[in-house]
C-alpha cells in the first residue's frame, strides 16, 4: 500500500472523534498512553495523536509540511526526499502518513523508536483501539502553539493571536513532556469549520 493509499484509509474527523468518545479516549490518553510514553522515555521524541484524514490525496502525493503550510506534493526531481513527521502503526508495522521538507534532515527510525512503536501497537490492540492512535514528531520544549486552518487542500498555521473566534475545539494530539502537559498543550480541530472533512487544527497553550 502506498503512502497516499494509507493516508486515504484514515477516517474522517467525525468518524475518528465518534470512535474516540465511544472508547473513552480521554481516559486512555491520560491514564494508559501517557504512563506508557513516560515509561519508555519518549515524551521528547513523540506525541500521541488521534488518526484522521485532512483531505484526499491523489496517487503519488504526500502531505508535506514546509514552513507554516502543509500541502500535497509529488516527487520533485533534484530535491531531497521529505522526512516523516507523522506515523501510524498498522498490523505491527510503522507507516509514514505526513512529512516535512528540511534539507539535511534524517528520516531513519532508530532501533529504540521501532521497539517503542511495536509496544505502542501492542498496547492499542490490548486496549481494543487498534488504529485509533498514531504518533507525531515532538515539537520541542519551546513550543508556543499555532492554529492550523485547512483551506481546500492546504493547511496554514496561524499565530495564537489569530485563532478563529468561532473555535469549537476537538482534541486530536497530546504531548506528554511535563511542561507541555501541565500547560495543556495539545492539538485540536475546529468543529465549526465549514470546510470539513478535516476542518481547522488548533494547537493551544493553557494555564
Amino acid at each position: 500500500m502506498t503512502s497516499s493509499d494509507r493516508f486515504q484509509s484514515l477516517p474522517l474527523l467525525e468518524e475518528a472523534r465518534s470512535r474516540f468518545i465511544s472508547q473513552s479516549g480521554d481516559d486512555l490518553v491520560a491514564n494508559v498512553f501517557r504512563p506508557f510514553f513516560l515509561e519508555h522515555g519518549v515524551e521528547r521524541r513523540f506525541g500521541l495523536l488521534m488518526l484522521h484524514r485532512h483531505f484526499e490525496l491523489q496517487p503519488g502525493e504526500k502531505l508535506i509540511h514546509y514552513g507554516p503550510c502543509a500541502t500535497p506534493w509529488k516527487e520533485i526531481d533534484g530535491m531531497p526526499e521529505p522526512t516523516p513527521t507523522v506515523w501510524g502503526v498498522f498490523e505491527g508495522r510503522p507507516h509514514a502518513l505526513e512529512y516535512k521538507y528540511s534539507k539535511g534532515a534524517t528520516s531513519d527510525l532508530s532501533p529504540d523508536d521501532l521497539h517503542f512503536m511495536d509496544g505502542f501497537y501492542q498496547l492499542q490492540v490490548e486496549q481494543g483501539v487498534d488504529g485509533m492512535f498514531g504518533l507525531c514528531e515532538y515539537p520541542g520544549d519551546d513550543f508556543e502553539g499555532s492554529c492550523e486552518i485547512t483551506q481546500g487542500r492546504a493547511n496554514v498555521n496561524l499565530a495564537p493571536k489569530d485563532y478563529p473566534e468561532d473555535l469549537i475545539a476537538i482534541d486530536t494530539t497530546w504531548f506528554f513532556e511535563e511542561g507541555l502537559w501541565k500547560r495543556g498543550c495539545r492539538c485540536t480541530c475546529n468543529a465549526a469549520a465549514e470546510d470539513h472533512p478535516h476542518g481547522t487544527h488548533v494547537i493551544t497553550m493553557q494555564g
